[in-house]
């Protein structure tokens, strides 16, 4: 069994259970942990200057969230997607939503066209790949990103303490099987290696809940007829 057959399969337990665990797969992947657990993101329309135009992706959906935030926010004229290897967290992220899209696929083998999208966010789905799978996310990430769009990544990542760091993967891996952190360099470099010419730690903070480091990056797809510079850290001012 690959580590994504594994996921899949914890996952769809989680979600479909029912009593606490059910609840709080409920909980964490819905509203209450967008904002608690993921509150950066609320703020991403005004942070990236998202507009009506955009055309998001979202990689590791759960009940659709970040997907429904997003698209209420900027109002945008498309339907955003969501893609989840769990069809009970689509299922859940489907019933109270007309205006979007929900897919089962893995972000290592997407179901769309090159270019299709002008955001594309993958949360908490970096820790469930081995190295070669994380090397095929970002590989497709980068294919279907339009000229000009932009990639956002986070995940829960190591600390500097061993004991903390076994700390965090049991607390981490209650329902699912124990997580792979990796540090943003590694994360960064990985992407390179996919074919992303900018990419760079984003900093995405505060991250409220549960108290455990997170790593976070954006990347770009330089729109057509741009040459990226040979030194981007003036990207960065």
């Amino acid at each position: 069994m690959t580590s994504l057959q594994r996921a899949k399969g914890e996952y769809n337990t989680w979600f479909g259970s029912g009593g606490p665990k059910g609840l709080s797969a409920r909980l964490l992947f819905g509203p209450f942990g967008l904002w608690l657990a993921s509150t950066p993101l609320v703020r991403l329309p005004e942070e990236l200057h998202l507009d009506s135009t955009m055309v998001h992706l979202d990689i590791g959906c759960g009940a659709g969230a970040l997907v429904k935030h997003l698209n209420s926010r900027v109002g945008a004229t498309l339907p955003s997607v969501g893609v989840d290897l769990s069809h009970n967290a689509l299922r859940l992220a489907d019933s109270d939503d007309n205006t979007n899209r929900y897919v089962e696929a893995s972000g290592t083998n997407l179901p769309f066209a090159t270019n299709t999208f002008s955001l594309v966010t993958a949360g908490y789905v970096i820790k469930h790949l081995d190295d070669p799978d994380l090397l095929l996310l970002f590989s497709e990430i980068h294919r279907v990103l339009a000229p000009g769009g932009l990639m956002v990544v986070w995940e829960f990542g190591p600390s500097s303490s061993k004991l903390l760091n076994r700390w965090n993967s049991g607390v981490l891996s209650r329902y699912v099987s124990p997580p792979c952190l990796r540090p943003i360099n590694t994360l960064i470099d990985v992407a390179k290696n996919s074919g992303f010419e900018y990419v760079d730690n984003a900093r995405l903070r505060p991250f409220l809940l549960p108290p455990i480091p997170r790593v976070s990056m954006i990347g770009g797809k330089p729109p057509d007829g741009y040459v990226m510079p040979e030194n981007t850290s003036s990207l960065k001012n």
